[in-house]
């Protein structure tokens, strides 16, 4: 018996052949439906892969706590398969049911998916090597999120890129877009460093209604984007050849381009919240 762990990517066609192949072999379909958004993803695509296959639609109880053992004992006498958005172990989401499997003697395969962390690079033509520790910005409820802001000051400081994941809380219907993400940045800044800084926005990616616009930080909330998954790039000071990139793919403006060597000009400290 397999517990496959499958990366849908970032849209129903980044699904590959070996995915699909499995998909097709087991007797059981768990849908992670709460870690993020595909594009032109639907269950029935799925079960039309395998109709036989018992289908799930998990919601976070469905993953977590009491059925990471309930899910590792099934896969004992079940070919079954967890359905990922993006690549399977990217985030952590699902490292305690892959561990739960191994310590049981389970047969774990992955088979990974496209990814954002790939695909931010790659799309914007900023330098992969280039980026710095990824953060995700939560909405700030019970406490302002300001190790988000110590990551960025920090890669800053490095001459690093910072990628920035918005929240989703898909079962409240909340989901964070670029707008409101840039408000909430600026708001934490409390070194007022930010707003001027280039920033870039991507919307969708990988998808035919991937969107990309750069500017500084405080202008990219003014775009319209086509909705989510979105998220956004705090750019540190770019190589000749990103600025082409950015030009030629964000239309990051020659008002900005001109001004580079001013903005970047002051070292960035990292900073320490207390």
């Amino acid at each position: 018996m397999v517990l496959y762990f499958i990366g849908l990517g970032l849209s129903s066609k980044h699904l590959t052949l070996e995915a699909i192949e499995a998909i097709r072999s087991v007797d059981k379909i768990i849908i992670d439906t709460y870690t993020s958004i595909i594009y032109d993803f639907s269950p029935e695509k799925i079960t039309s892969m395998n109709p036989k296959a018992e289908l799930v639609l998990a919601h976070r109880r469905d993953l977590e706590g009491r059925s990471i053992s309930r899910i590792a004992e099934e896969a004992k006498t079940r070919n079954i398969a967890i359905l990922v958005p993006g690549d399977p172990f990217i985030a952590t989401t699902h490292d305690a049911i892959r561990i739960e499997a191994l310590e049981n003697k389970v047969d774990v395969r992955i088979i990974h998916g496209i990814s954002i962390y790939s695909v931010a690079a790659s799309a914007t033509g900023l330098q992969m090597y280039r980026f710095g520790k990824t953060v995700t910005l939560v909405y700030p409820e019970a406490f302002k999120p300001y190790s988000t802001i110590e990551t960025i000051y920090d890669n800053l400081s490095r001459n690093l890129h910072t990628l920035v994941l918005l929240d989703l809380k898909l079962e409240e219907n909340r989901i964070m877009t670029i707008k409101e993400a840039v408000d909430i940045l600026l708001d934490l800044d409390e070194d007022k460093i930010l707003a001027d800084v280039i920033g870039v926005g991507l919307s969708r990616a990988g998808t035919p209604l991937q969107t990309i616009h750069a500017n500084i930080l405080s202008e990219i909330k003014k775009y319209e984007y086509p909705g989510p998954p979105e998220c956004i790039i705090v750019v540190a000071k770019p190589h000749p050849l990103e600025v082409d990139a950015l030009k030629l793919i964000g239309g990051l403006p020659d008002t900005v381009i001109n001004k580079i060597n001013d903005i970047y000009s002051k070292p960035f400290q990292r900073r320490r919240f207390s």
